[in-house]
């Protein structure tokens, strides 16, 4: 028996965890085109406030953030809540948050995993989860595996989701061209090629631009590769960076987590963006 082609697989329909995100969107008629410049963000929705501002507010996607309790301290617990470190105490759990959203909202989710620990006591709760609610809405889970042992999202648990697998990075005014490099990207691509998933890459858009042949290339492997563009509250992301990518690339292949500022000077590609940062 010959393997199954996955290009050969039927489509499933975006309203489920592994959709897409911008086809999720268009269903629910809150963009009029795959444009991922027309997704708006809500950021470190974790306590239980930001949480509920988060609910009211008239955006598309929540970003959460996912650490154990008491991480790295004698008083680590297995329990998944939602903060960022150096925070490692929240009013908030996992698991009280994917309960509140499902049912509140329509919203997509992003969650954000902060360290490999926190990885697989999450998928259990999300598998739980699955089995008592319907995940009626794109799951986006973002951890960066790059210089990492291995991919550390075990889909085996989890596998209708979008995967964000990164890389860590640090930008450095002094060396601006230190950025991603073509053996980073195939090695990327390496782990994550065979995988059945939509995957979108967080990169760091200040060092988009001087890594584009090799980023380019990596969206040329696969119609189900994506970039996600985010920015360090530092970074010098310009409008001439995000106009070049936007001019090398389809809409559909780049999303946009950046600051407001930057996005609002974006009005000169054509398109009115809202963005709402915490």
């Amino acid at each position: 028996m010959s393997r199954l082609n996955l290009s050969d697989m039927e489509p499933r329909p975006s309203f489920y965890s592994g959709g897409d995100v911008l086809d999720y969107l268009l269903n629910l008629k809150r963009i009029d085109r795959k444009d991922g410049l027309l997704v708006t963000w809500y950021h470190a929705a974790n306590s239980k406030n930001d949480m509920e501002e988060a609910l009211k507010a008239d955006i598309m996607a929540l970003e959460s953030d996912v650490t154990l309790e008491g991480y790295n301290t004698p008083n680590e617990t297995e329990k998944p809540i939602m903060a960022h470190p150096p925070v490692i105490y929240s009013d908030n759990t996992l698991q009280n948050w994917l309960t509140t959203v499902l049912r509140l909202s329509d919203k997509v989710i992003k969650l954000d995993f902060k360290n490999i620990k926190t990885v697989g006591p999450s998928l259990d709760i999300l598998l739980k989860t699955s089995s008592e609610l319907n995940i009626d809405r794109p799951v986006w889970l973002n951890a960066d595996i790059l210089k990492g042992p291995n991919v550390p999202i075990d889909i085996a648990k989890f596998p209708n989701c979008t995967l964000s697998p990164g890389w860590t990075t640090l930008y450095l005014a002094h060396f601006p061209n230190k950025t991603y490099t073509q053996r980073m990207v195939e090695e990327m691509h390496s782990l994550v090629g065979n995988l059945p998933q939509q995957i979108t890459f967080p990169v760091r858009a200040v060092m988009v631009k001087p890594a584009w042949t090799h980023l380019s290339w990596l969206l040329s492997q696969s119609k189900r590769y994506s970039l996600t563009l985010w920015q360090g509250k530092t970074d010098p992301v310009t409008v001439e960076d995000l106009l070049f990518i936007r001019n090398n690339s389809k809409p559909e292949q780049i999303y946009y987590d950046l600051y407001e500022p930057i996005l609002q000077d974006n009005k000169i590609i054509g398109v009115k963006v809202f963005f709402l940062s915490v």
